[in-house]
């Protein structure tokens, strides 16, 4: 992918994270947006939380499948999670911030290989993991997703 196709992907996210979606439940902030891999920033607040207090581990399954999927995405490719397997290693409480990075391992014509990390304020790992997606397009600046309502 060249340079251009990665800044139009970095400002579409920003502009499509305005719209009601799930990662407008996670509030990533965009790091780095390279060939086959991506960062964000994730501040922890109240609603990622379960009820100790700790990050829920679906928010933690949500931020994993975003940034692998989203790192399918660099290469130009629209993707869908066909399996996922996470290791949650160590927690963290609201105000904390995340370092989530999604990295492509295997670029196929169909199938997509990813692995997700996520990290705390120490650049302790909190959480491992890694996915297959099932290419169903092409993802580029004449091929928008389409958003559709549910009745």
């Amino acid at each position: 992918m060249t340079k251009e196709h990665l800044l139009w992907v970095r400002n579409y996210l920003n502009e499509i994270y305005q719209t009601p979606i799930l990662e407008n439940f996670l509030e990533p902030e965009i790091v780095e947006v390279e060939k086959g891999k991506i960062k964000y920033r994730i501040k922890i607040n109240d609603k990622h939380c379960n009820i100790y207090g700790y990050v829920h581990g679906g928010t933690f399954a949500s931020i994993s499948d975003v940034v692998m999927g989203v790192s399918c995405i660099t290469l130009g490719k629209r993707v869908v999670t066909t399996d996922m397997s996470i290791s949650y290693i160590k927690n963290v409480h609201v105000g904390s911030t995340l370092t989530a990075v999604g990295e492509v391992i295997s670029n196929g014509k169909t199938i997509i290989r990813a692995v997700g990390e996520i990290y705390n304020e120490q650049q302790q790992l909190l959480v491992s993991s890694h996915a297959s997606y099932f290419v169903i397009g092409d993802f580029c600046e004449d091929d928008y997703p389409q958003f559709k309502q549910l009745p």
